[in-house]
């Protein structure tokens, strides 16, 4: 194998396989390198990830080789010249760049990439960042926790993806376009972090290069993402892991809460300022014109009244405070409502453009209220 190829090019596409091998054993630590046509491909298969990154180059000798992760990541991401060099020597790879020169001892190729299921369809790169979103920060981040309730269930409905998760107490709910290859319906389900790393680093792309998804719907094993020749899979879990939440999303509900997003989100976050993010609770007392935030604990007392529009009877209730916090800081519609059913024993939270307006169903989130502190 011999080649050049751009510094900035091969350092992105290091840095994109290694991301696939985040939390793996020496066994998946390792990066794959291969001339194709006009191009470098380096390749990574971690335990439950695999990554491709095709970037062109000047080839002059086709080949392959196999090295350990993180000593590549490291020696190319100390080049400094505009174009580098690559080629093998015996059982080393050889890279240099300017007067700086890296040799890599080449290891056993114990892995193989995945077969990659058939394209289902494609997804602006903005939609598929703005569905993970809205919906990963809803699963569980406890180890202690079944993995259904750590990751992101894609409902691939015709033209829509929606996105669900949920702690048990909390649900997002977040419905994104996509164009399908053929209408259909389909369902996957992916752990919530590697999800959220795959669209965060699909999101800096222009929207003019779609994201294709592949997987089989009848097979789900495998999801596969692949856009302007980076490839990211990821091993899919059993659906039945997560129990199916649709049914709790209601179309009518007998009490309705307006405000205004920024007023509620900054009284919201000054009151709970005394109160444990997780563990303590903030009281909301909403009545015809207003709403009462506090917290009363026994290190603090802390409490604010914002102007909310009422539709139904007088209602209170408790949150714990990062349950609402994440989601206010997800949405950027300048009204809130609050709906809820007289036994209040769960709240809808949902955006609109205007106090007078209706919700926006396409991003709703679901919370159990808290029990009062103690």
């Amino acid at each position: 194998m011999q080649l050049s190829v751009g510094t900035a090019d091969l350092k992105d596409a290091i840095t994109w396989a290694k991301d696939a091998l985040s939390q793996t054993s020496n066994e998946f630590s390792k990066i794959r390198l291969e001339t194709a046509g006009n191009e470098l491909k380096v390749k990574a298969v971690g335990r439950e990830q695999a990554a491709c990154y095709s970037i062109p180059a000047r080839i002059e000798g086709e080949g392959s080789a196999v090295v350990w992760a993180d000593l590549a990541f490291k020696g190319i991401q100390s080049l400094s010249s505009d174009y580098s060099s690559m080629e093998t020597e015996g059982n080393e790879v050889k890279v240099w760049s300017g007067g700086f020169t890296l040799r890599l001892t080449e290891v056993e190729d114990s892995v193989e990439f995945p077969d990659l299921p058939p394209v289902q369809g494609t997804i602006l790169p903005s939609s598929l960042a703005y569905g993970v979103q809205r919906s990963a920060f809803a699963a569980s981040r406890s180890t202690n926790d079944p993995e259904g309730f750590k990751s992101v269930r894609m409902n691939f409905r015709d033209s829509e993806i929606i996105f669900t998760a949920t702690n048990r107490y909390r649900i997002a709910r977040c419905v994104t376009k996509w164009s399908p290859a053929k209408e259909g319906k389909g369902v996957a389900l992916v752990n919530a972090s590697a999800l959220k790393s795959i669209a965060n680093s699909f999101k800096s792309d222009s929207d003019q290069e779609p994201v294709r998804i592949a997987f089989d719907p009848d097979d789900p094993e495998i999801l596969a993402f692949e856009s302007a020749g980076k490839l990211r899979t990821i091993q899919l879990l059993d659906p039945a892991e997560l129990p199916e939440t649709e049914w709790l999303f209601k179309d009518d509900y007998e009490i309705n809460v307006i405000m205004e997003k920024e007023q509620f989100f900054s009284t919201f976050k000054r009151v709970a300022s005394v109160a444990d993010p997780r563990e303590g609770r903030v009281h909301v007392d909403i009545s015809p014109a207003k709403a009462v935030i506090s917290v009363a604990n026994a290190k603090a007392h802390s409490k604010e009244t914002v102007d909310a529009t009422l539709i139904g009877r007088a209602s209170e209730m408790d949150f714990t405070p990062y349950h609402v916090t994440e989601w206010l800081s997800s949405i950027n519609l300048p009204f809130i409502r609050l709906r809820m059913n007289e036994d209040v024993k769960i709240v809808e939270f949902d955006g609109q453009d205007g106090r007078e307006a209706s919700p926006d169903l396409s991003y709703r989130y679901l919370v159990t209220p808290a029990d009062p502190e103690k």
